[in-house]
């Protein structure tokens, strides 16, 4: 697929509402978002790249553009992720205003496959200074994160849930957070932790739980004999 059909597959996304099908499948609105599914190649991503930079107005016909480019741009991530792509769409978080193209950046990348050491600085960035509502979106997508065991979204998620909730996580899912981060799920992978590596939960438990909980090493020592089997 070379750039003119990617711009026509965008144009018939963005398919005015056509009153006389009433069935949702034959729009081709619909057909055309079907299609932009099932794209898995990474070759496509620079284009779609410079079909955005192309349109950065500010009319509403240009945001659509951007929301149905970056809409095909995730589905590829989504079939065949890549770190670089990811990145793209993160940093695009910065270059809109419009709270509903923002979400729709949210939402685009809520779902993608990342990896454990996926890297997601600028959207920990950009959560600085969200307001409440893409906030809100941002602590949903780390709780997805959290469960692909990526490591920036399990250290950062405390932080974020205590800012949107105004209350810090629950003691018990704030151990288990930790204890996954450095890949413990059982007394057996406790057992395995060299003598480096002990010490540097202990920190982090000391940190998370003790210091943030004002708790005893005592009841620490007693939630994880009952967390760690």
């Amino acid at each position: 697929m070379n750039k003119t059909q990617l711009e026509n597959l965008i144009k018939r996304m963005n398919t005015p509402f056509e009153p006389e099908i009433k069935v949702s499948r034959e729009m081709e609105s619909w057909k055309a978002r079907r299609e932009a599914e099932k794209l898995s190649d990474t070759a496509l991503l620079p284009v779609l790249e410079q079909i955005i930079d192309e349109h950065r107005g500010e009319s509403d016909g240009e945001r659509e553009l951007r929301r149905d480019a970056r809409f095909i741009y995730a589905k590829i991530l989504s079939n065949n992720f890549d770190e670089k792509g990811f990145l793209f769409l993160l940093n695009e978080l910065f270059t809109e205003t419009d709270y509903w193209t923002i979400e729709s950046i949210l939402t685009n990348i809520w779902f993608l496959n990342i990896q454990q050491d996926t890297k997601l600085s600028p959207l920990l960035n950009f959560a600085e200074n969200a307001n409440r509502e893409n906030l809100q979106t941002v602590l949903n997508i780390l709780i997805e994160y959290k469960k692909k065991g990526n490591k920036d979204a399990i250290s950062a998620y405390p932080e974020i849930y205590k800012k949107v909730l105004n209350k810090s996580v629950p003691l018990k899912q704030a151990v288990i957070d930790i204890l996954q981060s450095h890949g413990i799920k059982s007394k057996a992978d406790l057992d395995k932790q060299t003598d480096e590596d002990g010490a540097a939960l202990y920190e982090d438990l000391k940190a998370g739980i003790l210091e943030e909980y004002d708790i005893t090493y005592k009841k620490l020592v007693s939630l994880l004999n009952k967390l760690v089997k």
